[in-house]
């Protein structure tokens, strides 16, 4: 080594414990309130759930029936047939039924809610 040399000592950090402190609250969290507000917090959740894709499914059936009847509206028109908007509307339409449990008929086939179970009612 000459004079000129600088020499750089790297030291070694400790880590810090925060992240095992962190991982500690949350097992303690888990141990101590879920098994009493457990229930509670599922149903709380599920509605919170149900309300957002409610939501989602009514965007999904408005948007489906318009860019549905428009398609066919267009095809109408111009005397080609807008396939790919004409299924995507439909998809939309699926979406917003299966999400919101709204039924509805297409070429005889039911689309969305709970289907039936089979035999005689």
């Amino acid at each position: 080594m000459t004079k000129n040399d600088n020499v750089i000592i790297l030291y070694k950090k400790k880590q810090s414990n925060k992240i095992q402190w962190i991982f500690i609250g949350i097992i303690l969290i888990i141990a101590v309130l879920i098994p009493i507000y457990g229930t509670t917090w599922r149903y709380e959740v599920s509605i919170t759930l149900r309300l957002l894709f409610s939501a989602v499914g009514e965007i999904c059936l408005t948007m489906g029936i318009g860019i549905t009847l428009m398609s066919m509206a267009f095809s109408l028109v111009s005397r080609k047939f807008y396939l790919k908007a004409f299924i995507f509307g439909i998809v939309l339409l699926w979406i917003g039924a299966f999400t919101t449990d709204t039924q509805f008929s297409l070429f005889g086939y039911l689309f969305g809610g709970h289907s039936p179970t089979p035999g005689y009612h």
